[in-house]
């Protein structure tokens, strides 16, 4: 019994409106309005905008977007600390080289670079495939608001 009311509560709970109001400069949500200019914020989870307003469709498309341009930046960072990191253990390997090394040696930092490789080669992947999910995302909200506007 204890679960469904906190079900029921629960329910209302996720379709109350927040509004958003900036006072004296300080940005302050609450569930009233605060002041004349108060804007109400839709606080779903973005992408779950399957029936609303046209407003409350491009702020799910625009949030989308804005997580794409994110991700979009941590792959661009991904991509140059790797490049960094592999120069420096490049430059090692040649130095290493260069002064008759063991075996060993050489073939531990060849290691390195490998595991290097693959270690950013995997996290880069992931970061695609989140952003491709985004960018499918993004589509399908677009579509639904197109459809809304018919």
């Amino acid at each position: 019994m204890r679960y469904l009311s906190l079900l029921f509560f629960g329910a209302f709970s996720a379709q109350a409106t927040v509004y958003k109001c900036e006072t004296n400069g300080v940005v302050e949500f609450s569930q009233f309005p605060c002041a004349k200019d108060a804007e109400a914020v839709d606080m779903r989870p973005v992408g779950t905008a399957l029936s609303g307003t046209p407003g409350e469709f491009k702020q799910q498309v625009d949030a989308v977007k804005r997580k794409s341009r994110f991700v979009e930046f941590q792959i661009a960072k991904l991509e140059q600390e790797k490049s960094l990191l592999l120069e420096e253990l490049k430059a090692e390997q040649y130095k290493l080289r260069r002064s008759f090394p063991r075996a060993e040696e050489v073939t531990a930092i060849a290691q390195k670079i490998e595991r290097t490789e693959q270690r950013f080669a995997e996290r880069i992947s992931a970061e695609r495939a989140t952003l491709r999910g985004l960018q499918a995302q993004a589509v399908t909200l677009e579509r639904q608001y197109a459809q809304a506007g018919n």
